[in-house]
């Protein structure tokens, strides 16, 4: 008996029309799936940015742009301080007669406060030729009370005897529970330097702050450093208290005692702002901001290209012209008065990188080679050796693989999953596709 291998036709058709349907049907039901693969192979291979997206379009399509990104930026800022002077040149060039009298002082006060003074710092003898009347200093201590914060320094000095801790300094006194480390090396006194303002009625609203302490060289002749700013702390009595400038900066910020912390040699928070300190009591001036406002803008009411709702009014006790200390008053209120600035920049995203669509199977040539193809698969492939059959589905799988590269180096993809399930399906097609022996009998 003669035998030979048959294959059913339809059962090859059937494969053959399974096959096509996969091809056709899919469409672009899994184009999410080749834009992950095409993502994936081309940020491996270096094509694409690993934070960026390759976007797979089509005839007519561009892609997108990145999305926006938004910096942040910190940055301190510090508001402008102004300084203005009284000493003994300045004062005869502007003014009538000389000594300065309470009511110059209180007519001076009100051209600040129209001009637009919000915070004022003072720090001057307050001592006046004459018999200064009681209503004369109270004129002085209600033009005081118009700004919105005003702190008067207090002048002192370390006697043999101590005196009481003015009642006015009191109420600034830093608990000593927020102090750490060793005092010794802040400017001390123990006795105030009577002034006539400090007998007014009104001396009691004011806001007192220790300012000039007599052989206390840092609060009087202070070094020329400008990196170092004035004494923030003083020990009155053993007490540690802020000095003008720290006094006058809790006012602004709203700011009790309590809300002092200090190291001494380390640091001191203020509120929510931390600020180096060294044994003395000083900090950093980085970015301090100051100017020299003109005493005769004020009084004529001439308007000034410098904008400032601070003030550091400076009258020296000798009436010589001091070149550093009231910068440095002003410019250590400046820094402690400063805020953090948040700013938010976006930057547009970069243009977006795509690969356009094309289909390998378009075109009659394409079609035929496929059609051919897909029939020797179907009718000649099961009849061959095992071998066989998986080199040539190897060599199909790297075709489809090599054809994916090809075209993603020229900026072009097409639909690889269909592909891959299309091969797939042969795979499994020609599992089921096995030629059977039929036997036939020899006619004698």
């Amino acid at each position: 008996m003669a035998a030979y291998r048959r294959l059913s036709k339809w059962h090859s058709f059937f494969w053959l029309i399974v096959i096509a349907a996969v091809a056709t049907c899919i469409g672009a039901r899994l184009d999410t799936v080749d834009a992950t693969v095409y993502n994936a192979v081309a940020k491996a291979l270096g094509m694409v940015d690993s934070e960026r997206t390759l976007h797979l379009l089509h005839e007519g399509q561009t892609a997108p742009p990145e999305p926006a990104t938004t910096h942040e930026t910190r940055r301190i800022v510090c508001p402008t301080v102004g300084v203005l002077e009284l000493d003994d040149t300045t004062n005869k060039a502007n003014f009538a007669s000389l000594p300065l009298g309470p009511q110059d002082m209180a007519v001076l006060l009100h051209k600040l406060s129209i001009r637009g003074i919000r915070h004022l710092g003072i720090t001057a003898p307050l001592i006046w030729q004459g018999n200064t009347s009681p209503i004369a200093q109270q004129m002085v201590a209600l033009r005081l009370g118009t700004f919105e914060n005003a702190v008067v320094g207090m002048r002192g000095r370390t006697a043999a005897e101590a005196d009481f801790t003015p009642t006015v300094l009191r109420s600034c006194t830093i608990p000593s529970a927020h102090v750490e480390g060793d005092v010794t090396g802040l400017p001390a006194a123990n006795r105030p330097i009577e002034n006539d303002l400090l007998q007014a009625n009104e001396s009691l609203s004011l806001l007192w702050a220790p300012d000039r302490l007599e052989d206390e060289r840092l609060t009087q002749r202070p070094s020329g450093a400008s990196e170092r700013s004035f004494p923030l702390l003083v020990r009155w009595n053993g007490e540690i208290m802020p000095t003008l400038p720290l006094r006058l900066a809790m006012q602004i910020k709203g700011l009790k005692p309590s809300d002092i912390h200090v190291r001494i040699g380390k640091d001191i928070r203020i509120g929510s702002t931390v600020f180096t300190l060294d044994e003395h009591g000083r900090t950093r001036l980085p970015q301090a901001s100051t100017t020299i406002l003109q005493i005769a803008d004020i009084i004529d009411e001439r308007p000034s290209s410098e904008k400032t709702d601070i003030l550091l009014l400076s009258q020296p006790t000798d009436g010589k012209s001091e070149s550093f200390r009231p910068h440095q008053l002003a410019a250590t209120i400046s820094q402690l008065c400063a805020t953090e600035l948040v700013e938010h920049h976006t930057v547009p995203g970069a243009p977006g990188q795509g690969l356009m669509y094309r289909n390998p199977a378009s075109g009659w040539l394409a079609l035929c080679i496929l059609a051919a193809t897909a029939l020797f698969a179907v009718r000649v492939l099961p009849f061959c050796f095992s071998f066989v059959r998986k080199v040539f589905m190897l060599a199909v799988l790297a075709g489809i693989l090599w054809l994916a590269y090809s075209m993603l180096v020229q900026g072009e993809w097409f639909r690889i999953s269909t592909a891959l399930l299309t091969w797939l399906t042969l795979a499994i097609g020609l599992r089921f596709m096995r030629p059977t022996e039929v036997r036939t009998r020899r006619v004698r």
